[in-house]
């Protein structure tokens, strides 16, 4: 079944590899050659984030400010990409740096699917924030658990987030785990949208969906705004689904804790996955260093740019995982006693 699970992605994100291998080698040159400068002075920064005017959008255009007010004449560019994706254009030279989950990270270190080969390149540089996993459904869906789905065959009609990326095979991973697919979903009359969460709000509340499944950020803008207006609930995973997403997705364990919505009376066992930020051993040393102290050099500012940068701390900064850590920001790491 996990050979059918990633089959789409596989084919989705290879004519990207294509894509992103064209060209790449002149851009790459040019960014390796701007770069070269030790000081840190006249740096060109490239990041690969999300899609223009979500919530990696704001991070990556928080941390193009970063770089920009720590180097003057620092010259960044934000470029719109896709989670999966972004490891190829980064390995590829397209950009210096992306933002990426972790899984997307181990699935290209360790040349799983949907990634053909493995992907030597990859270098983690810094933690950005965690996105734990949310089973979100309307009270009006009738809805208790997620083995009520399987076990009664119910019609579920859900968004799944954007079709093929890590975020979105979390879904199928969960409901592997609960014995049932979204084949089996639709087959008993449920449908399933590939559709962002951020994205289904007005369907939720007109009653043409049961509710919204994936990854995000905590508190997530979304059920928020949902739940102010439409009752709603969050549901458990089992310790089957959880285990599933450490093995599988490089996830953590995690707790959406009571309060953390208003609607949320009690704690909510789930899985994590952890947004990083990404580079290629191709960028140079220098380069991802002056970054990387300028991220943690504006931390406070950081704060202020979006709620969901609070758990990057100067403890947890270096917490990247998914791939070995770049040179660069081990080097700063070390210098201001995060590693030894």
């Amino acid at each position: 079944m996990k050979k059918r699970i990633l089959q789409n992605l596989a084919i989705g994100l290879s004519s990207i590899i294509i894509l992103a291998g064209c060209g790449a080698a002149d851009e790459k040159k040019a960014g390796t050659a701007a770069n070269t400068n030790g000081s840190g002075s006249g740096l060109k920064v490239t990041i690969a984030g999300g899609a223009a005017g979500g919530l990696w959008s704001t991070i990556g255009e928080g941390l193009g400010e970063t770089i920009k007010r720590s180097h003057d004449n620092a010259t960044f560019t934000y470029m719109p990409g896709q989670d999966g994706a972004n490891v190829i254009t980064v390995t590829n030279g397209q950009a210096e740096f992306g933002i990426v989950s972790s899984a997307a990270a181990k699935w290209a270190y360790e040349g799983q699917k949907p990634y053909s080969s493995k992907v030597e390149k990859v270098r983690t540089v810094a933690f950005l924030h965690t996105m734990p996993y949310n089973f979100m459904v309307s009270e009006d869906s009738g809805i208790n658990s997620i083995e009520q789905i399987a076990k009664e065959k119910m019609p579920f009609i859900a968004s799944v987030n954007t079709k093929d990326s890590p975020l979105e095979i979390s879904n199928r991973i969960v409901f592997e785990s609960y014995g049932t697919s979204y084949e089996e979903i639709e087959k008993n009359g449920g449908k399933i949208q590939f559709i962002a969460p951020t994205k289904v709000n007005d369907q939720i509340k007109d009653n043409k969906m049961h509710g919204a499944i994936s990854p995000q950020p905590s508190p997530a803008g979304s059920i928020m705004e949902l739940g102010t207006t439409k009752p709603v609930k969050l549901l458990p995973l089992s310790d089957k689904a959880i285990n599933a997403m450490v093995e599988k997705m490089d996830a953590k364990p995690y707790t959406i804790k009571a309060g953390t919505y208003p609607f949320l009376k009690e704690d909510i066992p789930t899985a994590a996955i952890d947004t990083i930020l990404m580079s290629s051993s191709d960028v140079p040393d220098d380069l991802v260093y002056n970054v990387t102290k300028a991220i943690y050099e504006n931390l406070d500012y950081l704060y202020t740019v979006h709620k969901s940068f609070e758990g990057v701390t100067k403890e947890t900064i270096a917490e990247a995982t998914g791939a070995p850590l770049h040179p660069g920001a081990e080097k700063f790491y070390k210098e201001v006693g995060i590693l030894k």
